[in-house]
């Protein structure tokens, strides 16, 4: 009884002890909350379609259902066309005059839409793209990142991380959204 006591303590410590060793790491939520707005472009941003907001020229603006760790506005803009339905959703992920700051901003945020991991049906996707090195000396920068798998769904959908220059200081923002490439767009 007493080396079934003795062995049991020791199971119990060696089980403590290789549990403390173990790191968990809490997931990404800026990668998942990306991966989560990026599915629901699907349903043209239906599903998290929250409250309308005071439209502007030529499209309607709604808040979305969710919000984007550090954002101070994320939000679905649907245009006024005949020809593109599909709609747009927009983050503010900094404003401000650092431009040390904006370009943290941008470049972390770039980083983390490349570990956002998304699903189309079975098949996970993610998303590719260089990143445009910001410079204080130019108006804008945006870098565009595209979903790695081909699929009709996501076939023009980008995502864009836009640093730009505004009277105010700076601005970062992510679009999530439809476009054609610039050789079909014209055709």
């Amino acid at each position: 009884m007493r080396k079934l006591l003795t062995l049991t303590i020791a199971m119990l410590l060696i089980q403590a002890s290789s549990k403390s060793q173990i790191k968990i790491h809490p997931p990404n939520q800026f990668s998942a909350t990306v991966a989560r707005v990026v599915e629901n472009y699907q349903t043209n941003y239906g599903n998290i379609q929250g409250a309308a907001l005071p439209s502007d020229d030529g499209r309607d603006v709604f808040q979305s259902t969710i919000s984007l760790p550090g954002a101070t506005q994320c939000v679905i803009y649907r245009f006024h066309s005949v020809e593109d339905t599909t709609a747009s959703w927009q983050a503010i992920l900094y404003s401000g005059e650092d431009f040390k700051e904006a370009s943290r901003v941008y470049k972390n945020s770039f980083r983390q839409l490349k570990q956002a991991k998304f699903k189309e049906g079975l098949t996970q996707n993610s998303l590719q793209g260089e990143m445009v090195a910001p410079t204080e000396s130019l108006r804008f920068t945006t870098s565009i990142l595209r979903p790695t798998v081909e699929s009709p769904i996501y076939k023009n959908f980008i995502a864009e991380v836009e640093m730009i220059n505004t009277l105010d200081g700076w601005t970062v923002q992510l679009n999530l959204h439809s476009r054609k490439d610039d050789d079909k767009r014209y055709q």
